[in-house]
């Protein structure tokens, strides 16, 4: 693991000079690196935090407010865990991987986190609404992406070849390094993915985004 993020910081630095590196790339690096240690650091404030929004909201099915409260607070312990695990592991991701580029977003694409930090109520995501199978189709998204940026991330490397090809004074050794790069970035993500797929994560993603949102859309588009 320590020789794959090596090799991948390795081929960001290269495409970084090659490419000439913005003031944008590099507060985007700084933002997603302190972000990661933010949510690495709170992450174990989801579990006091959803007991507390559990007893607040209580259990809607159940009619006796006290014994509303109770069961909210009891399942908020297990969404707590929940989404301590789904935080930390995301921040480490982005502490570790700060130098990965990532897809712009995250909607639609797994079980959003209720707030941008720990500590905020936010709002809850309840995957019964509007149904459970609906509710539940972010998870199947999140493990998709995972999938297919671990998988086909590869096609990263020819398809920013074909891109800088295709533009004006472009650089074929500077498509080379940024399809690396890209493709160090898409393992990174697609592994980060599956193995977080059933835990919440932002909907927010900071850093350098891809260039394209499928690593096949830059090989064949």
């Amino acid at each position: 693991m320590q020789r794959i993020l090596a090799i991948g910081l390795a081929f960001f630095l290269i495409t970084a000079v090659a490419y000439g590196a913005t003031e944008h790339m590099g507060q985007g690096m700084v933002d997603k690196a302190v972000d990661g240690a933010i949510n690495m650091a709170t992450a174990i404030v989801e579990v006091p935090m959803q007991i507390y929004k559990g007893t607040k909201t209580g259990f809607e099915p159940i009619k006796s407010e006290v014994l509303s409260k109770v069961v909210g607070g009891v399942l908020g312990i297990g969404r707590g865990v929940s989404h301590a695990a789904g935080r930390f592991g995301w921040g480490t991701m982005e502490l570790l991987g700060f130098w990965t580029a990532n897809h712009q977003d995250n909607n639609g694409v797994g079980i959003p986190l209720d707030a941008k930090y720990a500590w905020e109520m936010g709002e809850q995501y309840s995957i019964f609404k509007p149904s459970l199978s609906e509710g539940l189709q972010p998870v199947g998204a999140k493990f998709i992406r995972g999938a297919e940026d671990a998988l086909l991330g590869v096609l990263e490397v020819p398809g920013q070849i074909k891109q800088e090809n295709k533009t004006q004074g472009g650089n074929m050794l500077v498509g080379f390094f940024r399809g690396m790069w890209f493709w160090f970035s898409r393992e990174v993500n697609g592994f980060t993915n599956l193995a977080t797929c059933i835990v919440p994560n932002p909907v927010e993603n900071l850093g350098y985004p891809f260039h394209q949102d499928a690593p096949a859309d830059a090989a064949f588009k």
